[in-house]
């Protein structure tokens, strides 16, 4: 009877292993084909800065400026190190499919530690088959990459908390320094990152506050996170002559959301989208200040006006917060765009149509259930973080300009939460406590009516509801 058990147990490791390798393959086969079959996809503007800023860096003027934008440095570092080897710069998008399947290993593990290996291989399902997971890896955005690092963050936070005491200290004071390498990575590849740390220490001594070894963890994170940020925010503040973190855009996302004309989105009918269009948008709001040739001041100038401008107009600033958040929770993404200007030349209308409607369905069910599953199931350190990392970035768009694109790497940790929902969801009422069903009730209520908010905009024939 034992040796039948064990063997049970084998076979059905074994099946969930082979299911998982199975989506792993699909994902990347998913990703990699439209990148060779595609090979002139047209670069659309932060993906054309992109490249300026790599060839920049290739011809050694370090990071630079682009149209009054310093960014962050990451991406373009790595898309200039692609154009290096290979001459290519878009070659990046390879190594993005690459990394696509890393993500899926790391969903499964981190899903299995979170919940068990049924709710891993959903997760994975959905991140292999997510037409706007699919699309960002085969784009010159830093979504994919991005959202990869932020997984990898949380896996090595998840292995740090599990650490109690004795000869395990060594060990979780390395994984709490490697966690906050990987907060600096982040924080170099996206400026909106910068101010995740504090959320990233609350929650490694969250419930943990007697912990000696928690208090020293949280040093440890800190000093990892100021250890790989350091070096380049010194080169940059000497080098533009201010002090700098990791970027200046603070100032022009201010100006892009808290103007006289609405928070602008560049995705399909829900923003301009051509230059005179944006032009025309932007006429009746104020103008830039400061020469782009000063990114600096001009960051400076626009973050005042910024601000001088919300307490002029404190009414309007608080109306436009549930807009940009909907603009963020859009359930199309730049996929639907994409596939609007035609840019996957060759595949019948009927197609573009059925992959919009079906990213439109496999985003709802995420941020859905995703988040319903979060409220139920996001308890301790890890459920905190992930909870504030969500509410973090969610903040931060309804002060400035809302966008799809900014959401789209925190979906896989979403998927955690919604596997774990769709795995039991026979049993997620009865388990939880009376303050989380009516939590979960609220801010499913809230996330459907922020992505149901601009869902008919992918539709040329029905914009608006």
């Amino acid at each position: 009877m034992r040796n039948w058990f064990q063997n049970a147990v084998l076979l059905r490791q074994f099946e969930e292993g082979a299911s998982v390798r199975k989506a792993m393959l699909i994902g990347f086969l998913l990703r990699i084909v439209p990148v060779m079959v595609w090979l002139s996809w047209p670069c659309v503007r932060d993906e054309c800065t992109y490249l300026r800023l790599s060839e920049r860096i290739l011809d050694g003027d370090g990071m630079t400026a682009s149209n009054g934008w310093i960014w962050a440095p990451g991406y373009p570092v790595l898309v200039s190190i692609h154009e290096w080897f290979t001459g290519y710069g878009a070659g990046i998008k390879t190594t993005q499919c690459i990394a696509s399947v890393g993500v899926m290993v790391l969903l499964f593990h981190l899903s299995r530690r979170f919940a068990n290996a049924k709710v891993g291989r959903v997760a994975v399902w959905m991140y292999a088959l997510s037409p706007t997971q699919i699309f960002f890896a085969q784009s010159l955005w830093s979504e994919c990459l991005y959202g990869g690092l932020l997984l990898l963050g949380v896996w090595f936070f998840e292995q740090a908390t599990t650490v109690s005491s004795g000869e395990q200290e060594t060990s979780g004071l390395k994984k709490a320094l490697l966690t906050g390498v990987l907060v600096g990575i982040c924080v170099l590849f996206r400026g909106v990152a910068t101010y995740m740390l504090p959320i990233f220490c609350v929650a490694l001594i969250w419930r943990r506050w007697t912990s000696r070894i928690a208090w020293k963890q949280s040093v440890v994170l800190i000093f990892g996170t100021v250890l790989m940020v350091g070096p380049y925010s010194t080169y940059a503040s000497k080098k533009f002559g201010s002090f700098m973190i990791s970027d200046r855009t603070l100032g022009q996302m201010m100006w892009l959301g808290n103007n006289d004309f609405e928070p602008i989105a560049f995705d399909w009918g829900n923003g301009p989208l051509s230059n005179l269009a944006f032009e025309r948008h932007t006429k009746s709001g104020r103008e830039p200040c400061a020469k782009k040739k000063q990114p600096v001041a001009r960051d400076k100038c626009q973050t005042k006006a910024g601000i001088d401008w919300i307490k002029s107009n404190p009414q309007t600033f608080i109306e436009r917060v549930p807009l940009r958040i909907a603009q963020m929770m859009n359930p199309h993404s730049f996929l639907t765009r994409h596939l609007r200007w035609g840019n996957m030349q060759g595949i019948p209308r009927w197609v573009d149509e059925a992959i919009i409607a079906v990213n439109v369905a496999w985003n709802l069910m995420i941020l859905w259930l995703g988040t319903i599953g979060l409220v139920l199931y996001g308890h301790r350190g890890k459920g905190l973080l992930v909870s504030g990392i969500w509410l973090y970035h969610v903040a931060a768009i309804s002060l400035l300009a809302g966008l799809t694109r900014y959401r789209v790497p925190l979906e896989p940790l979403l998927m955690i939460y919604a596997g774990w929902f769709m795995v039991n969801w026979g049993s997620n009422w009865q388990n939880a406590s009376t303050p989380r069903k009516v939590s979960a009730v609220i801010f499913g209520a809230l996330v459907v009516f922020f992505t149901m908010w601009f869902f008919p905009t992918g539709w040329v024939q029905w914009r608006h509801w």
